[in-house]
């Protein structure tokens, strides 16, 4: 039978293996978003862009997320494509909004973020790959976690049933 403490030992490096993997790949994830926070005078107007590339993935997302939003807070928005098109214009007045787009060509495209309430807001824009479904390595780094949390819990099980046999000997 394997002893409580080796079984700890490799079930604490399983979960750190886990937490790692999982870490990495959302780290992956983000760096396929552009992503600016601002505050928006009335009338101001910023602008979020991201290089995209259709043979990596043709489906863009945007998204727009307003802090304390209040009832007559609203946004015009723009996403331009990299020849200058207009892709979509929207009136925005929830928050958060998030749309998707199509990449149709190679390039930077623009989200175009203008304050059109007749007050301050914070806005947080972001725009780049629409995030696919889940990975084989999502699905390696829980079960990872599961087997090592697992473990961990056997070991300790197993840890406490030694020690509580250990005093009654005495």
């Amino acid at each position: 039978m394997a002893k409580p403490k080796t079984i700890l030992i490799i079930s604490g490096i399983l979960v750190l293996s886990g937490i790692a993997i999982s870490f990495f790949q959302t780290e992956s994830e983000m760096g396929r978003l552009a992503s600016t926070q601002q505050s928006l005078t009335a009338g101001s107007s910023m602008n979020v862009s991201k290089s995209l590339d259709p043979t990596k993935s043709k489906y863009g997302v945007y998204s727009i997320q307003i802090a304390d939003f209040k009832d007559g807070d609203s946004l015009s928005i723009s996403i331009i494509d990299p020849n200058g098109n207009i892709i979509t214009t929207k009136s925005i007045i929830k928050s958060p909004f998030q749309e998707n787009f199509t990449i149709s060509s190679t390039g930077t495209y623009e989200l175009k973020i203008q304050n059109t309430a007749q007050t301050d807001v914070q806005v947080f824009g972001i725009i780049g790959y629409y995030p696919q479904g889940a990975t084989l390595l999502d699905v390696f780094s829980i079960i990872i976690l599961i087997v090592g949390l697992s473990g961990l819990a056997i070991g300790m099980m197993y840890l406490i049933k030694r020690h509580g046999n250990y005093n009654q000997d005495k």
